[in-house]
């Protein structure tokens, strides 16, 4: 017998709840990205929550949109026509929620990056917030992995990131709700 979720007309629950599964993809991606913003030449620092968290993931995970976003924000189209050249293949796409982009597989990614100690959740410098940071583990894996070649252009774009959008979550929601595809989206709908 098949179980039908009623919220998504044609899937079935238990396709419904592999939207919630990590995928050992999606737990490299964000544990470079926890990396990238991790280090710095005076000491560990941390990201900031996970609303900044997801808004940065966003643009790391779509090219397109990272390239209209640093244009608004005055950097040259070259930088833009390079990642809009930039293949981003998907293994799921976020949805909108209600401070934007968020994917449903992020409490299994976090979680299982902090069960084999790979990041830690610690308080986020100047702020109530939670950040995230790569332990000595996870700078090691995260090392292995940039060396592997097979992540260059998701780093290329972290440093995109760090350099140009290094900015507070609640920012980082008001630039993405300017973008027609984050803005005009309903409730849960799949962002392209």
């Amino acid at each position: 017998m098949t179980v039908v979720d009623s919220s998504t007309p044609g899937q079935t629950a238990g396709t419904r709840r592999a939207i919630y599964r990590a995928s050992r993809e999606a737990e490299a991606r964000v544990l470079l990205l926890i990396d990238g913003f991790s280090r710095r030449k005076t000491g560990p620092r941390s990201l900031e929550g996970r609303v900044k968290l997801a808004k940065l993931d966003f643009l790391l995970r779509y090219p397109k949109h990272l390239g209209t976003v640093l244009t608004h924000r005055g950097l040259p189209d070259v930088a833009r026509a390079e990642l809009d050249e930039q293949d981003s293949p998907l293994e799921s796409r976020m949805m909108r929620y209600r401070y934007g982009p968020w994917d449903p597989s992020y409490f299994a990614v976090l979680g299982s990056l902090v069960g084999r100690r790979l990041i830690e959740i610690v308080p986020a410098e100047g702020t109530n917030a939670l950040g995230y940071r790569t332990t000595p583990a996870g700078s090691d894996l995260a090392e292995r992995l940039t060396e592997d070649g097979a992540f260059d252009d998701v780093l290329g774009r972290i440093l995109l990131l760090r350099r140009h959008l290094d900015l507070t979550g609640e920012s980082l929601k008001r630039l993405l709700y300017e973008l027609p595809e984050v803005g005009d989206a309903t409730w849960h709908e799949e962002l392209k």
